[in-house]
């Protein structure tokens, strides 16, 4: 029997966890409940089970033989989006949702679980399963690794892979070098001097200046950038004025830029800067700049995404590999590879036909579940072939 038909064999069991948890979405480092089924479930399984933080959990499997060590990591957490799936398991907490397929990626990683556990004696190496809370905030890996889960033993090689609606079910996406792009936020406060709206020449019009700003930071994305790399810089949130007849005085801005490459990501917070003091000087404004690097991009190391889509192909097929374009969202798994080889997996769980069609964050999101064997068989296959 191959992996994939063992991991079918499961499905039931599987699924049985995967509705739970997305009728119990929990928030990010809030993922009490998920945890604690998780580590009670490891420890049936034999799992030796540790703690990290509050809800960060890790199972170590040891195999009889030794040899080299592989991490599968899976995220819990849910968003804070009220649901309208129509689901007969949609969410029980109010506000909150698996928007994002976490539900589906701690699932399959306990599949996996259960699956290389009974293969204890065959396996050469350790396998450690990595579940981690707050990816929705891109802060759980790095609890994670400062919390010591690469370590003792050193971890060699990590796997993680993310349920994508964007990529029908049954195929898969893998790439070698950058898979996802970064995530960083920053914020601009412009200060002019406000005045009657009726005389603004005794004023300094901060609103004016911040749209000068705005026009002027997207010159940075087809003048300044490479486009052969490309970026995205993008403006949330603005706010200024308090009253119709004020030429207001301040402006407060947010935004979040996005990159594939490590050098494009640390040229932004320069490019951006530079061109906010030119401006605001022009309009005669002050200002105030933060940048906080929060997210790095997800760049997948190109043997190890050969191994992974070596195991894939016994799996699917090479024919279901198909390429598909980069991500420009962002994936806290890049935490994990700035430390350490390992490689990102996009499992396609699209399906028009049953509804599965709706994006990430989406209230409406929903994922055909005849992904969630190909999952746990990728997570299990991967582990076998890192460990021969």
């Amino acid at each position: 029997m191959n992996t994939l038909e063992k991991a079918k064999n499961i499905q039931d069991w599987v699924l049985k966890f995967r509705r739970d948890f997305h009728r119990h979405p929990e928030p990010s480092f809030k993922e009490f409940r998920t945890s604690k089924i998780i580590a009670e479930e490891l420890t049936n399984l034999g799992i030796e089970v540790s703690h990290i933080g509050e809800t960060g959990v890790l199972g170590t499997l040891k195999g009889e033989k030794k040899g080299n060590v592989i991490a599968l990591r899976a995220d819990m957490d849910g968003l804070s989006v009220t649901e309208d799936t129509g689901l007969p398991f949609t969410s029980e907490n109010p506000g909150f949702m698996h928007g994002c397929g976490h539900d589906c990626h701690v699932s399959m990683l306990l599949g996996a679980a259960k699956l290389l556990s009974e293969m204890k004696a065959e396996l050469k190496g350790t396998v450690k399963f990595i579940f981690q809370p707050a990816e929705e905030v891109a802060d759980g890996a790095n609890q994670m690794i400062k919390g010591g889960v690469l370590k003792n033993p050193d971890v060699d090689f990590i796997f993680g892979m993310h349920i994508w609606s964007d990529v029908p079910v049954g195929k898969v996406s893998i790439k070698e070098g950058p898979m996802m792009a970064s995530g960083d936020i920053w914020n601009l406060t412009i200060k002019g001097k406000s005045c009657h709206g009726s005389s603004p020449w005794q004023g300094v019009d901060a609103v004016t200046c911040a749209a000068a700003v705005i026009q002027g930071v997207q010159t940075l994305v087809s003048r300044f950038n490479d486009v052969r790399s490309p970026i995205v810089i993008n403006i949330g949130t603005i706010k200024g004025g308090e009253r119709f007849n004020v030429t207001p005085g301040t402006v407060e801005m947010t935004g979040m830029n996005r990159a594939f490459s490590a050098d494009n990501r640390k040229k932004m917070p320069k490019w951006i800067e530079d061109m906010v003091k030119n401006i605001c000087k022009g309009y005669n404004c002050d200002y105030e700049f933060s940048y906080d690097f929060i997210c790095a991009p997800t760049i997948n190391d190109v043997k190890s995404a050969r191994l992974v889509k070596n195991s894939l192909t016994k799996l699917v097929g090479e024919e279901n590999i198909p390429e598909f374009e980069k991500v420009m969202g962002s994936e806290d798994f890049s935490a994990y590879l700035e430390q350490i080889p390992g490689a990102l997996l996009l499992l396609g769980c699209r399906n028009e036909a049953k509804g599965c069609c709706y994006s990430h964050h989406s209230n409406h999101f929903k994922v055909d579940e005849d992904a969630l064997p190909i999952g746990v068989a990728a997570y299990v296959q991967v582990a076998l072939d890192y460990l021969k």
